[in-house]
């Protein structure tokens, strides 16, 4: 049996306790926490679905220990390769130091507590969730609803920073798929600070960087002129051939970007629809929205998953968002020009 982080510890960082709590100081001394652990959190995974097996060993053949539940937490204690897996996504993490399930399940995060900014930018400013999990209201009085459960490394743009009656610091979300407003407890969310939105080789001219994807191999490679500056493995659209979800191939060029997103789609003869807030590092290359960006929803980068979309780790969309053109100024939540980066997908 695992031994998971128990709800009650968790629960402390959630909205619903804290009630009375003045200072994120005091809800750090609430936890416990050493000081050292604060400031490198420690790397936990958190349940992507219900019924995760969690296995003897890093094999779908070997025995079942349990059965893991969506949004539980758990220790990642171990990172190791599935000896039988031949598929495009080997990794396996060990949970709590007891058993062993494959990557897919498993979101790896941290729990950072913030300290809650006093004000906010006139123009707003990005805000990145550094909990496993927290819950978004529709405001802050006593008949406030619960509209979603945001995640870990899920971007929103932030608008302002309210108390509520207990003195307890919240910050007000921009929902730029409905333009209304999300209320989150401000601990729960760390500001993006400008300098962090800075572009990544900005001397080199837009014609000379280029994105290559190769379907078949899940992978992106960035280059400028021929030298290879990194590769990253990506999920495509789930479907391979034209139509449904796959993802078009061609030449395209990165000409819109916005830092998050609120991406919805109703369900269709392909499939089931999606209702995702908060996608991050979001950058277009079609006119119709399909996009690379952060994925917090599944961690099987390899295979194919998306919609169409490029499916990316949350950093390494983030790497994506700034290193091609056109750079987002860090107080804009959209930006456009037609000298983006061009993307080959073949």
């Amino acid at each position: 049996m695992s031994i998971n982080i128990s709800r009650r510890e968790f629960l402390k960082l959630s909205a619903t306790t804290l009630v009375g709590l003045m200072l994120p100081r005091n809800l750090l001394s609430r936890l416990d926490a050493d000081p050292a652990t604060r400031r490198n959190p420690q790397l936990l995974g958190r349940v992507l679905k219900d019924q995760a097996p969690l296995y003897t060993v890093p094999s779908e053949g070997s025995a079942i220990l349990n059965e893991l539940v969506k949004d539980q937490i758990h220790r990642i204690t171990d990172v190791t390769t599935g000896k039988d897996d031949t598929s495009g996504n080997r990794v396996w993490y060990q949970l709590d130091g007891a058993g062993y399930t494959h990557s897919r399940h498993i979101q790896p995060v941290r729990m950072e507590v913030n300290t809650p900014a006093l004000t906010i930018p006139e123009k707003g400013c990005l805000g990145e969730i550094t909990l496993p999990y927290v819950d978004a209201y529709s405001s802050l009085g006593t008949k406030r609803k619960w509209l979603y459960r945001f995640y870990y490394a899920s971007t929103f743009w932030v608008t302002g920073v309210k108390s509520d009656e207990n003195g307890v610091a919240w910050y007000e979300l921009l929902d730029d798929r409905n333009y209304t407003k999300f209320y989150i407890p401000a601990i729960s969310m760390r500001l993006v600070p400008d300098d962090e939105l800075t572009a990544l080789y900005p001397h080199i001219p837009y014609q000379d960087k280029q994105l290559v994807i190769d379907l078949a191999k899940q992978t992106l490679t960035a280059l400028i002129g021929e030298r290879v500056i990194t590769t990253m493995r990506i999920s495509s659209g789930i479907r391979q051939g034209e139509g449904g979800f796959a993802t078009p191939k061609g030449a395209f060029r990165t000409v819109r970007k916005r830092p998050c997103r609120h991406m919805v789609a109703l369900p269709s003869e392909f499939g089931t629809g999606f209702d995702l807030p908060g996608v991050p590092w979001v950058s277009y290359f079609t006119v119709d929205g399909v996009a690379l960006h952060g994925t917090y929803w599944h961690n099987d980068f390899g295979i194919p998953h998306s919609h169409g979309c490029i499916n990316l780790h949350p950093q390494n969309a983030k790497w994506i968002y700034l290193w091609t053109t056109p750079t987002v100024p860090p107080d804009e939540y959209y930006f456009a020009d037609d000298q983006g980066t061009r993307v080959i997908i073949q």
